[in-house]
């Protein structure tokens, strides 16, 4: 339990540092700018409890408000997608495994999942947090062409950058095991 929380602190801890110090400094031609905190919210298993997902969801997006600025815009859209998480990740898992299978005690990822289940989990996740994010920025649907292209860039950078980390996050499991 301790061990949980504490990978969880130094995940959220070093995904926050990663967003404020380097993600939130690249921009696109000033549209584009990816986020990649959601990825912490995407790698809560199966069996975690709501209010659990809801409240570390809650305190990243509120670390990264008060660290970029934006008044509760990320705490919004992260809480969103802890609140949809559970489902979304049940969208996309495996069909065939059973309730006590020991799978669905690990964190989602293209290991677990497969890549394009994971993939398609990412993405869906990712385009409902930027849609969210874009639309409390604007605050109205006055320019949508340039909400548009801030949601799609903004989606198209977050998930390469996130499959980037899988990525590195699986290399690294396969030589623990090797």
């Amino acid at each position: 339990m301790v061990g949980t929380f504490l990978k969880r602190f130094i995940l959220m801890t070093v995904l926050l540092a990663l967003q404020v110090l380097v993600f939130n400094h690249v921009e696109v031609m000033n549209y584009a700018t990816p986020m990649v905190c959601v990825y912490f919210i995407l790698l809560f298993p199966i069996g975690t409890s709501h209010w659990q997902i809801l409240l570390w969801a809650f305190a990243m997006g509120l670390l990264q408000d008060i660290f970029s600025n934006t008044p509760g815009m990320n705490a919004a859209s992260l809480t969103l997608i802890g609140f949809l998480q559970p489902w979304i990740l049940k969208t996309f898992s495996r069909k065939d495994h059973d309730d006590n299978d020991e799978a669905l005690a690990l964190p989602p990822s293209a290991r677990t999942m497969k890549w394009a289940p994971f993939i398609r989990y990412v993405l869906t996740a990712v385009v409902l947090q930027q849609v969210c994010f874009y639309v409390l920025e604007a605050f109205s649907f006055f320019n949508l062409q340039e909400m548009g292209i801030n949601i799609g860039g903004g989606t198209l950078m977050s998930v390469l950058i996130i499959v980037a980390i899988e990525g590195v996050r699986n290399s690294g499991a396969k030589k623990q095991r090797g």
